[in-house]
């Protein structure tokens, strides 16, 4: 019976793209929740892919490939097959996945990685990789526009040849604002789930100083670590922050938080 299900009577905000949230709401309304998706932001190309192209040109020249993300994964096979790059080029490279997300989208398109980091965050890669040894490597990470760069630099300063161009840049759209802004002021909402910084970021561009009003009791889920210190470094708190920085985790945290 639905009104069993430990999330049922909850109602959730989802800032995720439309495209990625399904799987996420599935996992919510398995609990018996309901979820709203009003997306804070739009994966959208390169401004120009010309600098991503000019470095898959030589793609066999690389010895270590890191895709940080379902959005990373999705380009670089985007503009493997533009440029008629041979898959079996990576099978003579490290794959580098930031966790297990990323990897299953690798693994869709019949390649497995070789790491996964048990911390799915760039500082979990580094130190992977610093594990490996990367003097004298050269690195391919495509990269989101506003990525940190923790990466590149760790992994410069190690003595590696790091290449990261822009995969895809993050936005946001306008449509959604008055949308938000609406169902929070209704009072309606039990928690908003933020999957990444930028969905927060985006959040608090979309509404300033007037997000601490229109909150009210509506409590702020964050993914991981990172995501927590950016709804922090704005004034807010972080109600709940799962163990393991995945969409799983996050729903088996919320059903956890409900039930005491």
């Amino acid at each position: 019976m639905a009104s069993r299900l430990p999330l049922a009577g909850r109602r959730f905000l989802v800032t995720r793209p439309q495209a990625q949230a399904a799987d996420f709401i599935a996992l919510l309304e398995q609990q018996g929740a309901s979820a709203v998706c009003i997306p804070t932001i739009e994966i959208v190309p390169p401004e120009s892919w010309a600098p991503f192209d000019f470095v898959m040109r030589d793609l066999d020249d690389f010895d270590i490939l890191i895709l940080t993300s379902v959005n990373g994964v999705a380009a670089f096979f985007e503009r493997l097959l533009e440029n008629n790059q041979y898959y079996g080029v990576l099978t003579e490279m490290l794959i580098v996945a930031v966790g297990p997300k990323t990897a299953a989208a690798i693994e869709e398109n019949h390649i497995h990685p070789d790491i996964i980091p048990a911390d799915h965050r760039a500082e979990g890669i580094v130190a992977e990789l610093l594990k490996h040894g990367v003097e004298g490597k050269k690195v391919l990470y495509p990269r989101a526009e506003i990525a940190r760069p923790l990466i590149i630099e760790a992994l410069q300063n190690a003595g590696a040849e790091v290449s990261a161009p822009v995969a895809y840049r993050t936005i946001m759209p306008e449509e959604s604002k008055e949308d938000i802004r609406h169902l929070l002021d209704s009072g309606a909402i039990d928690a908003v789930c933020f999957s990444s910084s930028s969905t927060f970021a985006n959040l608090y561009a979309m509404l300033g100083e007037d997000l601490k009003t229109l909150q009210g009791e509506t409590k702020f889920f964050s993914i991981g670590p990172q995501t927590s210190e950016t709804i922090r470094d704005h004034g807010f708190d972080v109600d709940l922050e799962p163990e393991q920085w995945t969409l799983d985790a996050l729903v088996a945290a919320m059903v956890e938080y409900y039930a005491e």
